[in-house]
C-alpha cells in the first residue's frame, strides 16, 4: 500500500492532515510508510495506491490551492481497507459477472476444493471470469487459477483436512481458504528471506502458527500507478504476498524489494483480511 501526501508550501492544514493519516493507521494497526510531497498540489490531498482518499480520481491536479474537503478519518481507513482488499477476489468483481458465469465460477471453486485439481472445462463463460479477474487462464485456455486455488505449484502448500492438498495462490489466499470452505487446514509455506518453514494449522477458527513469530507481508508491484487498476492480482500482488518467520524478515525483505509498495500484517490481521475477502466466496 503506498500512502502519499500531497501539499502546498506552507499549507496550514499540514499537520491536521498528518494527524488524520497517524489516527488512521493505528486503527487498522499497520505500520505505513507515508511520501509527503510539497508543489502545486490542491493541499492537502492524500493518495492511497494513487487514488484521492476523498474523490476517488486518480492522482492529483497540478494547481496549488487550499481543499476544503479536508481528508478524513473514515475516507482514509475506507480507502486503506480497499486497498488491502484488492488482493483477492473483490466483491465488486463478482457482482459484475453474470449468473450464469458466477454458477461456472462456483463448479470450479468446488472441484478445487474436492479434486485439488483445475477443472478442465470448454465454456465462453471462462473468458468473461477471465476479463474480470475471477479466475486467470493460461494461453491455451485452461484455468490457471481460482483464487484462492492455484491449478499450478505455488509455496503455498494446504492440506484440507479430509480432502485433498491444494496450491495457494499467495499467503492471503491460504488463510481465507479455511472460512470460506468450511474445513479444518495446514498450510506450510516458507520464508522467502530466510529460508525458514511457516506452518499454520486453522482448526475450528482457532490458528496455531509456528513459529509463533511469524507474520504476512501485503503489497503489490505496481501500487500507486494506474497498472493497479488493469493488472490481475495474479501478477501483481501474489508472487509478493508471503508468510515470514518474523516481521523484521518481512521489513528486511521489503527493503531490498523497492520496487514493491505494502505493509507488514500481524498473524491475526493477516487471517481477518483472508476471511474478509474468501469467507463468503462459496455464499453470496
Amino acid at each position: 500500500m503506498r500512502v502519499e501526501l500531497l501539499l502546498a508550501p506552507d499549507c496550514p492544514l499540514a499537520d491536521a492532515a498528518r494527524l488524520v493519516v497517524s489516527q488512521s493507521t493505528d486503527q487498522l494497526g499497520l505500520k505505513v510508510s507515508v511520501a509527503e510531497r510539497i508543489g502545486d498540489f490542491p493541499s492537502p490531498t492524500l493518495l492511497v495506491d494513487g487514488i484521492d482518499v476523498m474523490t476517488g480520481s486518480v492522482g492529483a491536479q497540478h494547481v496549488q490551492a487550499c481543499r476544503l474537503d479536508m481528508p478524513t478519518v473514515s475516507r482514509v481507513l475506507d480507502a486503506m481497507r480497499k486497498a488491502l482488499l484488492t488482493v483477492g477476489v473483490t466483491s465488486s468483481r463478482i457482482a459484475e459477472i453474470s449468473p450464469a458465469a458466477r454458477q461456472v465460477h462456483m463448479a470450479i471453486l468446488n472441484h478445487f476444493a474436492v479434486t485439488g485439481q483445475a477443472l478442465r472445462i470448454e465454456s465462453e463463460l471462462l473468458g468473461e471470469l477471465h476479463d474480470h479477474d475471477v479466475i486467470r487462464l493460461d494461453e491455451r485456455g485452461d484455468i490457471r487459477a481460482a483464487y484462492p486455488f492455484s491449478g499450478v505449484p505455488t509455496p503455498h502448500v494446504v492440506q484440507i483436512h479430509d480432502g485433498p492438498t491444494v496450491f495457494a495462490m499467495c499467503a492471503i489466499d491460504a488463510l481465507g481458504m479455511a472460512a470460506m470452505l468450511g474445513r479444518d487446514i495446514t498450510i506450510a509455506s516458507t520464508d522467502v528471506l530466510s529460508g525458514q518453514q511457516v506452518r499454520v494449522e486453522i482448526f475450528q477458527d482457532h490458528a496455531s502458527w509456528v513459529p509463533d513469530t511469524a507474520a504476512v507481508f501485503v503489497g503489490s508491484e505496481y501500487a500507486g500507478t494506474q497498472d493497479c487498476c488493469t493488472t490481475a492480482a495474479a501478477d501483481r500482488c501474489c508472487e509478493v504476498m508471503n508468510f515470514f518467520a518474523s516481521a523484521e524478515n518481512a521489513e528486511a525483505w521489503a527493503a531490498e524489494h523497492p520496487d514493491v509498495d505494502g505493509v507488514v500484517l500481524t498473524k491475526e490481521q493477516a487471517l481477518r483480511l483472508g476471511v474478509d475477502i474468501f469467507g463468503r466466496l462459496l455464499h453470496d
